[in-house]
């Protein structure tokens, strides 16, 4: 029995072999790794086109709360860069908020990244989509609309840029800048493409719901118009958007930025953010992208303290508002915005709270110095509302916020078409004060009635009120500057930024006298360090 068993063995060795040698066929060998695809034969259907598209998508939502708004909103005159003391932010936004910064800033290196990144997941897209169906159409054509809302941000942040269309290869990694001419001239053109495949949004398909519309698509090339000085051309663009009737103005001001206005009447793009991802709470890097931003620029727990408000004070704080926006608001008589968008001390005190460091919870008596880089005020307009989160305790409800970002509100639209129908030749100031008053009416505020150079200086007023910490304010005071020098908006505004900086102790600021915006540098930020280092044909801006 044993020689009969070692010979059945032996028999079973030999036929496994002969299969193995003689029975495989070549397909039997071949076969896809699973997880893992490349893009010569990725692109090909409607569900890889869209997931292209998502992955764009996705890059842009996934920075946005630290590269978009925490850097534009430092670089402006709304703010003060705060924290526990000097330097707790890194020291990355005391030079931003201060006109300090050198090439070595990783806050500028990061938003240029991550606009080149964009730019990279788009250029896959348009390169290797054939648009033979009308899914694929909409996946080419949002791609060039994010293509040219990136470069719409390089060109007026940098000036000159590299100009990358498609994919490159090793040998044509060093990119020379490109003109702003040129530059300026392809967003034109991805905007006029991507709006003639672009449904209104009420058309667009499931799956596509609540992304680039039509009518997103006209007001971003409206805005590139804008800050072109392009006047006729981008009022005519936004008188489209705004006949359509896809949008309006939401009844509460209050409410522009919270979750139960999303994709309302208001929204002409918006970026979606969900609650349900389960981030564990812990700093940085564990939060959505715009619980990255929240985690910044909400109020500490050992700075704020005010039960009456459903809101968790568990941030950064590392951005404070501006008393000039506090005052701006009062000369206005503009009651309604500064009510929804910012809270003074004095006010927190009467709702039964305290804005002090150290906090002092056992005497609510004691009054105690206001918090580093504070003015004595709270921002209220993004924030962490407990709403708007979901966890157990706030730290998660901050990780896990689902406030969706606010690209471009109907309200944006309706001032930059009154300043465009203003400043056009010849001017129509009777609809440029139309739909400025649109915007005041909503807040309760008298009709303006002025014309010329008084009209314009009303509407940038109101887009200063109006827009606070949405990102806009520091690009609006570029484009004015031009080239007016010491008249300049940008220098007016900022020359004097960060030279004083509050203590938290009243009369004892602490001063910057190297700080404030500098004619013949500031009007661009400088290339990043480590671009000119791996782009041998990549020059620096003047000044740095």
């Amino acid at each position: 029995m044993k020689a009969i068993s070692n010979k059945s063995n032996k028999i079973k060795i030999l036929l496994f072999l002969l299969l193995v040698f003689f029975g495989c066929t070549e397909d039997w060998l071949t076969y896809e790794k699973r997880g893992s695809q490349i893009s010569d034969t990725f692109y090909k259907t409607d569900v890889q086109a869209f997931e292209g598209l998502m992955a764009a998508f996705d890059d842009w939502q996934s920075n946005i709360g630290f590269n978009y708004y925490y850097i534009l909103d430092g670089l402006s005159d709304e703010s003060y860069a705060g924290g526990g003391s000097r330097g707790d932010n890194g020291g990355i936004l005391e030079e931003l908020n201060e006109y300090r910064f050198t090439v070595y800033n990783t806050g500028i290196q990061g938003f240029y990244s991550w606009l080149y990144t964009c730019i990279y997941r788009a250029n896959l897209v348009i390169d290797r989509v054939t648009p033979d169906t009308d899914n694929k159409k909409l996946d080419v054509a949002m791609s060039k609309a994010l293509r040219a809302y990136s470069y719409f941000y390089l060109v007026n942040m940098w000036g000159d840029v590299p100009l990358v269309l498609h994919e490159l290869s090793a040998t044509e990694y060093d990119q020379p800048r490109t003109p702003k001419a040129d530059v300026w001239a392809q967003i034109e053109k991805d905007f006029t493409e991507a709006i003639a495949d672009l449904p209104t949004r009420g058309n667009l398909p499931a799956d596509f719901a609540n992304l680039i519309s039509k009518g997103a698509a006209q007001s971003m090339l409206g805005k590139a118009y804008l800050f072109q000085n392009k006047f006729a051309e981008a009022a005519d663009i936004f008188e489209q958007v705004i006949t359509s009737g896809d949008y309006d103005l939401y009844p509460d001001y209050s409410k522009v930025l919270r979750r139960e206005s999303e994709y309302g009447v208001e929204s002409v793009w918006e970026v979606p953010f969900v609650t349900t991802q389960n981030y564990a709470p812990g700093f940085p890097g564990n939060e959505s992208g715009m619980g990255v931003f929240l985690v910044f620029v909400s109020p500490r727990e050992t700075q704020f303290y005010c039960p009456a408000l459903p809101i968790g004070p568990t941030g950064w704080c590392f951005l404070n508002p501006h008393k000039s926006m506090w005052d701006a608001y009062i000369d206005a008589g503009d009651v309604v915005r500064r009510q929804a968008n910012l809270l003074s001390k004095a006010e927190v005190r009467h709702l039964g709270g305290k804005l002090e460091f150290p906090l002092n919870l056992a005497d609510t008596s004691v009054i105690g110095p206001t918090p580093y880089g504070n003015d004595g005020y709270v921002q209220m307009r993004y924030i962490n509302w407990n709403s708007e989160g979901d966890g157990a305790f706030n730290w998660a409800q901050l990780a896990n916020n689902g406030t969706n970002a606010r690209m471009i509100r109907f309200a944006d639209v309706l001032l930059m078409a009154a300043e465009a129908n203003n400043r056009k030749s010849p001017a129509d100031d009777a609809k440029a004060r139309t739909y400025l008053n649109r915007v005041r009416t909503r807040v309760s505020l008298p009709d303006v009635t002025s014309s010329g150079d008084e009209l314009f200086a009303a509407i940038k007023l109101e887009r200063k009120l109006e827009l606070y910490f949405e990102g806009t304010r520091y690009m609006d005071l570029q484009r004015w500057q031009g080239n007016l020098g010491e008249n300049g908006d940008a220098y007016l505004a900022l020359k004097d930024q960060g030279k004083s900086v509050p203590s938290g102790i009243p009369g004892e600021p602490i001063p910057q006298p190297d700080a404030g915006y500098k004619l013949n540098k500031n009007e661009l930020l400088p290339i990043p360090t480590y671009e000119m280092q791996v782009n041998s044909a990549m020059t620096q801006n003047p000044g740095y």
